[in-house]
C-alpha cells in the first residue's frame, strides 16, 4: 500500500511540475556567498527553476554582489529525482555555463550543485561551488528560497468609505515561509490604476509589506505596517494635468494593515487598508481570487475564451501548453 502511494505521489507531483514546464518558478530566501576570506550575506535572493521534462530543469541563480559582481547565470539541464514526502531531490553534480560579460564570454565550471525542492513548505535550498572566469578561489553559494505564489484577480478600491472604483487585472506575488517554527507571509502590493476617480486618473506604486504572521480574530495572515517606514509612490491626472506626483509614506497615527487569507495552500482575498501621508480619509482595497472549486480535468484542443491560469496561479497566454485553471476548473491544453 505504501508503495502505490509513493508512485501516485510521484505521478501527481510530475504532472503538477510538469504544468510548469513554459514558466518558471521563483523562489525567494535568504542567501550566502563565500570565496577565500570573504562571507557575504544577502538577506532577499531570487532563484528561477524551469523544468525541461520529469528528470531535468533549468535553475538560474542571481547577480551575487559583493563576489566582484558576478553576473546572473543559468545551470542547464540539472537532474533531480522525484520521490515520496513531497520531496523532490537534485543529487551533487558538475555543471557549466557560460556567460557574456562586456562582450566577453566567461566560462562558469561547477565542481558541486545539490538542491531540494520541499513541495510540503513550498522551499528551495540549494548550495553550489563553482570557479568564473579566471577567479583563482570557488564560490560556494548557498540558498533557502521559499516559492513566490502569483495571483491575478480584479481589486475593489473604496475611498474614504464614500467612493468605490476598480481595477479588472492585478497580481500580488505572497510568499509563505518559516522563520523558525513561525510560519510567515510576505505580500508585495503591486503597482495599479484607477481610472475616472473623482480626483482624476490614479496611480499607485508597488510595496513590500513582510511578516505577516497567523491572527485567528482576523482569520488570516495580518501585519499593522504604520511603523514598518514603508514607502510608496502616488499620482494623479485630471484633464491632462499632473496634479499629484511624489513618494509618501504611510501615516503612523493611523491604522495601515493588510491580512491575506487562505483556503489549504490558495489565497482567497487580500484586505488592505491604508492612509499616505496627511490623507484625511482611509483607503481600503479588497482583491478576491475567484479561480476555485477544481473538480475535473477536460482536454481541449481549442483556443479558450477568459482568464487562464497555470497550477501556480500564474496568467498564462493562449499558446500555453499543459494543466491550465478557467473559472475555477481544470483543462488539459495540447
Amino acid at each position: 500500500m505504501k508503495k502505490i502511494f509513493t508512485l501516485l505521489f510521484a505521478a501527481f507531483t510530475a504532472a503538477s511540475m510538469s504544468a510548469q514546464q513554459h514558466t518558471p518558478m521563483s523562489f525567494v530566501g535568504a542567501s550566502n556567498a563565500k570565496v577565500s576570506t570573504m562571507d557575504v550575506n544577502n538577506e532577499s535572493d531570487t532563484i528561477q527553476f524551469k523544468m525541461n521534462d520529469l528528470t531535468s530543469g533549468d535553475i538560474t541563480l542571481p547577480e551575487m554582489k559583493g563576489m566582484a559582481a558576478i553576473p546572473s547565470f543559468t545551470i542547464k539541464g540539472a537532474t533531480f529525482t522525484m520521490g515520496a514526502n513531497h520531496v523532490v531531490e537534485f543529487p551533487s553534480q558538475e555543471f557549466s555555463a557560460t556567460i557574456n560579460v562586456g562582450g566577453k564570454e566567461k566560462a562558469i565550471k561547477g565542481s558541486s550543485l545539490s538542491a531540494t525542492y520541499n513541495m510540503a513548505d513550498n522551499s528551495f535550498d540549494l548550495s553550489a561551488t563553482f570557479t568564473y572566469g579566471s577567479m583563482p578561489f570557488p564560490v560556494t553559494y548557498t540558498v533557502k528560497g521559499y516559492y513566490v505564489k502569483s495571483v491575478t484577480d480584479a481589486i475593489s478600491v473604496c475611498i474614504g468609505s464614500a467612493y468605490t472604483y476598480t481595477n479588472s487585472s492585478v497580481t500580488y506575488n505572497v510568499r509563505k515561509y518559516k522563520d523558525g517554527d513561525v510560519e510567515k507571509v510576505d505580500v508585495t502590493v503591486p503597482a495599479y490604476t484607477l481610472d475616472n476617480t473623482l480626483i482624476g486618473n490614479l496611480s499607485l506604486g508597488a510595496y513590500t509589506v513582510k511578516g505577516l504572521v497567523y491572527d485567528s480574530e482576523q482569520g488570516g495572515f495580518y501585519r499593522d505596517y504604520k511603523d514598518d517606514g514603508l514607502t510608496f509612490h502616488f499620482s494623479a491626472e485630471k484633464d491632462g494635468n499632473t496634479t499629484i506626483n511624489g513618494d509618501y509614506v504611510f501615516n503612523s497615527k493611523k491604522d495601515n494593515n493588510i491580512l491575506v487569507k487562505y483556503d489549504g495552500t490558495k489565497v482567497t482575498s487580500i484586505i488592505n487598508k491604508f492612509q499616505m501621508g496627511a490623507m484625511p480619509f482611509d483607503i481600503v482595497s479588497t482583491f478576491n481570487v475567484n479561480t476555485t472549486a477544481i473538480n475535473t480535468v477536460k482536454t481541449d484542443n481549442k483556443p479558450m475564451d477568459g482568464k487562464a491560469y497555470n497550477i501556480a496561479g500564474q496568467r498564462v497566454s493562449d499558446d500555453y501548453k499543459g494543466i491550465v485553471i478557467i473559472n475555477g476548473k481544470k483543462y488539459l491544453r495540447k
